[in-house]
């Protein structure tokens, strides 16, 4: 019975090691990210149409920020794809990742995630967004797009756990129904849309 209870007890120990160990790298990443997004120049509260409909500006400047993410990663885009694949195998059917799943996820991705929104944050000073108009065109885009990216990681929560200096026990990826977009956005957005569904990846990982 002694050796039993040991063998139990040495299996919590390295569980908990292990969670602890991607803790470490989770809040690590969620810190960098906090400061990365207290590097993004334009700090003006985005107030989003009420008819929900992008401009030609808008649409342009979200490709050029996409685009530049994209070539900037290289070869590492591969490892976005990859983590990108498994966040979207693990959360259907309206399954939620846990916290060991995110962290594992970021002890995994750390450095490659990082490097992306330091290049992201880059570009959307260098195309004049805020971070809250940069998400919601994000969302118009990739809906009219056809995409779904609602079951994606929230960033601004990963960045939250940073600033709140907390530890959450279980992140929810909520199911946002799609609203109806505006034939004024699908065609927008329809010259573009080969080049859109490439950067799912980016879009699942909150990028």
């Amino acid at each position: 019975m002694k050796k039993i209870l040991g063998g139990c007890l040495v299996v919590v120990v390295v569980a908990m090691i292990g969670l602890g160990v991607a803790l470490f790298y989770a809040y690590r990443v969620a810190k960098q990210m906090s400061e990365l997004a207290d590097r993004v120049s334009n700090k003006t509260p985005y107030v989003p149409p009420g008819n929900g409909e992008l401009t030609q500006q808008q649409v342009e400047r979200f490709i050029a920020v996409q685009g530049r993410v994209r070539d900037e990663l290289g070869d590492r885009w591969a490892e976005i794809e990859t983590k990108s694949a498994e966040i979207r195998k693990k959360t259907a059917g309206n399954h939620e990742l846990s916290l060991s799943e995110i962290t594992g996820i970021f002890k995994d991705l750390a450095n490659v995630y990082v490097e992306a929104r330091r290049v992201q944050v880059n570009a959307l000073n260098i195309h004049k967004f805020s971070d809250g108009e940069y998400t919601w065109v994000r969302r118009r885009v990739y809906e009219a797009a056809g995409v779904e990216i609602a079951s994606g990681i929230d960033m601004s929560a990963i960045e939250n756990l940073a600033r709140e200096g907390s530890q959450r026990t279980n992140t929810t990826l909520p199911e946002i129904p799609l609203p109806e977009v505006p034939e004024a956005n699908v065609k927008l957005v329809k010259p573009h849309a080969a080049k859109v569904k490439e950067w799912i990846p980016m879009a699942v990982l909150g990028l």
